[in-house]
């Protein structure tokens, strides 16, 4: 890391911040969001700063052996937070067949999950160590990001193109399904993560090669924007499973069943 690299990084977050359209509010802060207004143009040129700005950051990172054991932290966080995420979908299923549908509204049932990064409150959604804070507001690292802005940004981006989630889980109903079959008949089963390392791109480093990484981190860090000094101040993540029971029909009432057999 050097201060050509700091200068750079610096440059390229000022580009950031005026793509993507950002101000401070009337009491200096926080950051608004703009992403309500971004065109497909503006998305895309904001996910080629957003990567230039992963990849210098990552060359810049030093991987002491206090950032090895962050990043070991957030690791383990998101592989459990993965491992309930698919646990919970698979029980709320099989409760789901062991008590059966309501044939009187249910024409399709799914149980969807996900985790994933959550950008609320500055002062809530990152890490910050003792001595970054002593200036207040104006906070600066050894790598000289801004951080709330950035992983705001970033948030917003992923919410904008529609992909937040770093996990993903999903099934609907189907008459075929009994309680007892195993998880992988369901296509709820956490394959995954498989105990086999997700090391890749910028996860393929010396420091990190006693650590299984999840594919939660890999597709933050590999197939997202997101940074290693960026996973490290990560720290407001949402685990949610939720169960949708639908009905749909025209004028008339007549259904159409995505449980019940075609009768045509």
């Amino acid at each position: 890391m050097n201060m050509q690299q700091k200068q750079q990084l610096t440059s390229l977050e000022k580009q950031i911040k005026q793509v993507a359209n950002y101000f401070i509010g009337g009491g200096g802060w926080p950051y608004t969001s703009q992403s309500f207004k971004w065109d497909t143009e503006t998305k895309e040129r904001l996910k080629e700063l957003l990567q230039e700005r992963s990849n210098l950051l990552n060359d810049m990172f030093l991987c002491t052996p206090e950032e090895v054991a962050g990043f070991e932290k957030v690791n383990t966080r998101l592989t459990e937070l993965t491992r309930q995420m698919y646990s919970k979908a698979s029980n709320l299923y099989r409760a789901i067949l062991n008590g059966g549908y309501d044939k009187e509204f249910d024409d399709m049932i799914s149980i969807e999950g996900t985790v994933g990064y959550v950008f609320c409150r500055w002062d809530d959604s990152i890490i910050w160590k003792e001595e970054e804070l002593k200036n207040g507001y104006q906070i600066s690292d050894i790598y000289g990001s801004d951080y709330v802005t950035m992983l705001e940004i970033l948030y917003d981006y992923y919410v904008a193109i529609y992909e937040p989630e770093c996990a993903f889980c999903r099934t609907t109903f189907d008459l075929e399904h009994r309680p007892e079959m195993p998880v992988s008949e369901f296509g709820l089963e956490n394959y995954l993560d498989d105990g086999n390392s997700w090391a890749a791109g910028a996860l393929t480093r010396e420091q990190f090669k006693d650590i299984c990484i999840c594919h939660a981190v890999h597709d933050l860090c590999v197939h997202k924007c997101y940074s290693l000094p960026d996973l490290l101040r990560m720290n407001d993540f949402w685990c949610e499973v939720k169960i949708v029971h639908r009905q749909r029909s025209d004028q008339a009432g007549n259904r159409y069943s995505l449980i019940e057999p075609s009768k045509d």
